[in-house]
């Protein structure tokens, strides 16, 4: 059987014929993408399929590539139909990835990458050009900034019958690496003023006007537009078609797609479960990105589902850990927008209470402001418009004054939000446990049903720590709080306010029964809050009988859903009641 592999990881769309992978074909955006305008700048989150389809559209429109042009594309969509722009450009290519951002030489760095970049374009389109090719790079080579390389390169490129089309992949890569480990005023350097990386957007600007203008098209993409907007004066041609509705789909996988893929591995009689079953799970963990607030379908991130199928294919097992962390945002990326550092002491700023808002609300009514300078992050829609471009938030409606509804897509955004959390609170000194001894106490609960060992272990040690004590002012924020130390674990997943026979149960522990079978037990707990000044008051046992009984008539409403029922299988449910006063838990019980 020739059966196509797994393409994960593969970013140079030429692998695919050469190694016989899987593509799920996203040729046919290519027409909407021609009629959108010459200049596009295009943002996603990470590892969504970006080189990938950057490189598609090298291969596409590169005229060195026309000889190849069927065998690359054979059997795509653009293949029966090409439109007359295909294989008529020179591609002037950069990855900013590439680039090196250690601060001390990031100019120097960022130099010679142009250099070397401009300089292999000659020696590949030498032909084409009529140009001294040796005199041409022996010129650049010479320059001392990125920007004056690129303006003798294009100086060289000008009044030539095939034009440039410039793709730029990853833009903001070095530039937000530099952001959060040298801080603000080393990235206003490289962006503001006379820095090399507004300079160098000005002269690409320079490059698509006048009458012998050597660049045509640009396609640019990155994760968030905060770069672009700190050099906007140096650079603003682009038309930014990150929610155009059009081509919503042109990275990640609709639904119909992943079922597609699944199906085609099945003939290899490897699979041990239903493609109903894995895509269920997929669809909790992977699914429910949306980029435009009219776009018809969700989109499931790419790099997670062909992780989740490499390594069911080898062991027709689901994966152990459902969270492929290459594709994660680092948190020493996210540090710098929730910590600031007071006289050598970390401590949270306004944005991480947004980022725990984030947790706890089920909606975000907010604005996604399409650009931001970073002096403007901390306003409420500029960093709520940062988690969407970061995949953090997704658009889930519009209200009826059209502002945008975000929430949380999927449980792989869910940890992510749980590990940045717990490792702030941990950076402030505000709370730590060994994540590693908690674990065994949740495979007691799952395995043997064994419950009160966790919940006083991290009672206990709540109760304990000095930093702990502002968190908690009401039942939401010991849900959150809750929610990020169970979310972590992989047996469960966790919901707060999740939607049970026409209530809302504060923490439900849903068993992953596909990928851990063997679970015995499930979970719903109920949280009740007691002010500190009551709690002290005379008469506090009938304020917590009181409570407790409350939250026992609450839990017999919830444990009655139907869907409920069906999703926790043959698991035998336990009903908990957690009341709290302050930081110290004044009763835990089983309803």
């Amino acid at each position: 059987m020739n059966l196509k592999s797994i393409p994960y990881g593969v970013s140079d769309f030429a692998d695919f014929t050469k190694y016989n992978l899987y593509y799920v074909d996203k040729t046919s955006f290519i027409r909407n993408i021609e009629k959108k305008g010459k200049f596009l700048f295009f943002i996603r989150p990470r590892r969504f399929g970006k080189s990938l389809f950057l490189s598609m559209l090298e291969y596409y429109y590169d005229i060195s590539q026309k000889d190849r042009f069927k065998l690359l594309f054979h059997k795509t969509d653009i293949l029966k139909n090409p439109t007359p722009e295909h294989n008529s450009y020179f591609i002037l290519k950069f990855n900013f990835s590439e680039t090196d951002p250690d601060i001390t030489s990031i100019k120097e760095s960022f130099t010679i990458y142009i250099k070397e970049t401009t300089i292999s374009f000659i020696a590949k389109y030498e032909k084409y050009l009529n140009i001294d090719a040796k005199a041409a790079q022996a010129e650049i080579n010479i320059r001392n900034t990125a920007s004056d390389a690129l303006r003798v390169f294009l100086n060289y490129c000008s009044g030539i019958k095939q034009k440039l089309y410039v793709i730029i992949d990853e833009y903001d890569n070095f530039a937000n690496t530099i952001l959060s480990t040298s801080g603000e005023d080393v990235f206003k350097n490289i962006t503001h003023g006379e820095g090399f990386l507004r300079s160098f957007f000005n002269m690409i600007k320079a490059g698509t006007t006048g009458s012998d203008t050597p660049i045509s098209r640009l396609f640019m993409t990155g994760v968030s537009p905060i770069t672009l907007d700190d050099v906007t004066s140096g650079f603003n041609i682009a038309t930014n078609v990150t929610m155009d509705s059009d081509i919503h789909e042109i990275l990640g996988f609709t639904h119909p797609e992943v079922e597609t893929l699944i199906n085609y591995y099945r003939q290899t009689g490897k699979f041990n479960h239903t493609t109903e079953e894995l895509i269920g799970l997929m669809t909790h963990w992977y699914n429910h990105y949306r980029f435009s607030p009219f776009a018809s379908d969700e989109l499931f991130n790419t790099s997670q589902v062909l992780y989740f199928m490499d390594k069911y294919m080898i062991d027709s097992h689901i994966p152990i850990k459902l969270i492929d962390y290459n594709a994660r945002i680092d948190y020493n990326k996210l540090r710098h927008l929730v910590i600031i550092d007071k006289k050598g002491k970390p401590e949270t700023n306004g944005n991480f209470l947004k980022l725990q808002k984030a947790m706890e609300s089920e909606d975000i009514i907010t604005s996604i402001e399409p650009s931001f300078p970073i002096q403007q992050l901390g306003e409420p829609d500029n960093f709520y418009s940062l988690l969407f471009y970061f995949g953090l938030l997704t658009i889930k409606g519009l209200t009826a004054s059209q502002k945008t509804i975000l929430t949380i897509p999927n449980e792989f955004a869910k940890n992510l939000y749980y590990e940045y959390i717990k490792s702030v609170w941990a950076e402030t000194d505000r709370f730590k446990i060994d994540m590693n001894a908690f674990s065994n106490l949740i495979d007691n609960m799952a395995f043997k049903g064994i419950w009160i060992e966790a919940i006083e272990y991290i009672a206990e040690r709540m109760e304990k720590s000095l930093g702990i004590r502002d968190l908690f002012d009401r039942e939401k924020a010991l849900q959150v709080f809750w929610n990020v130390y169970f979310g972590l674990n992989p047996l469960y997943i966790v919901y707060s306010e999740k939607e049970l026979n026409q209530g809302f149960a504060d923490l439900v522990m849903m068993p992953m029964l596909t990928q851990f079978p063997g679970i015995l037990y499930s979970y719903l707990i109920e949280f009740k809050y007691i002010k500190p000044a009551d709690y002290k008051k005379e008469g506090n046992e009938e304020k917590i009988e009181s409570l407790r009984i409350e939250a026992e008539t609450q839990l017999n409403k919830y444990s009655k859903d139907e869907r409920f029922i069906k999703s926790i299988g043959q698991t035998t449910l336990k009903k908990l009641v957690i009341i709290f006063s302050g930081n110290k838990m004044v009763y835990r019980g089983e309803a």
